[in-house]
């Protein structure tokens, strides 16, 4: 069974475990044992969980531990983002550049969000200060320059997204053919693959 995001209810637990009781709701990664999240019952540590706010549905807090740290990382960690920045999230209405948007936002940076006609609303409404509709427009080509891109897809060639980045723009992969993840890889150190 595929998936490392998990969301449910406590159905047993162990004798040492102190944080948690049968039928509180839980999220959280299962990473540390394998995959399996997709499966009807998991088994997970106690560290590899939090308490569900009562306001998040079980399908939001199950997005949160792949998707939201995904673009956490990106963003923070491999993009160095500050506030102030010009930042391009490609991908902007999937589960990790929804986060990516709002994370951006979060940080103080202007943002950026490339995605299809029908989500162009949804991108502006969870913060992106413009938009592009990548069926219309191609943002490598139209250009304006960008201090940090997060390619979720990468749909794009490298080249491509080098020729959007600012002087000392960085450019961040989570996402994409395989061959272009590799390619990433070779090109550093302006260039980061968040896995």
């Amino acid at each position: 069974s595929l998936s490392l995001g998990i969301a449910g209810w406590v159905e047993a637990v162990g004798r040492n475990v102190k944080q948690f009781h049968p039928g509180d709701e839980v999220f959280g990664d299962i990473s540390e044992c394998g995959l399996g999240g997709f499966a009807e019952y998991v088994c997970a540590r106690e560290n590899a969980l939090v308490l569900k706010p009562v306001s998040m549905t079980f399908e939001e807090a199950a997005a949160v531990p792949v998707a939201a740290v995904t673009a956490l990382r990106g963003l923070r960690d491999k993009g160095q983002i500050q506030p102030g920045q010009k930042v391009l999230i490609n991908g902007a209405s999937g589960g990790v550049g929804t986060f990516a948007v709002q994370i951006a936002k979060s940080f103080g940076a202007e943002v950026t969000g490339v995605c299809s006609t029908r989500n162009l609303d949804m991108a502006r409404s969870i913060g992106a200060d413009q938009v592009i509709d990548y069926t219309q427009e191609d943002f490598t080509k139209s250009g304006q320059c960008y201090d940090l891109i997060l390619a979720v897809n990468g749909y794009h060639p490298i080249s491509d997204y080098k020729r959007a980045l600012s002087p000392k723009g960085i450019y961040v992969c989570s996402g994409g053919p395989m061959a272009q993840l590799f390619q990433a890889m070779l090109l550093g150190p302006l260039i980061s693959i968040v896995s």
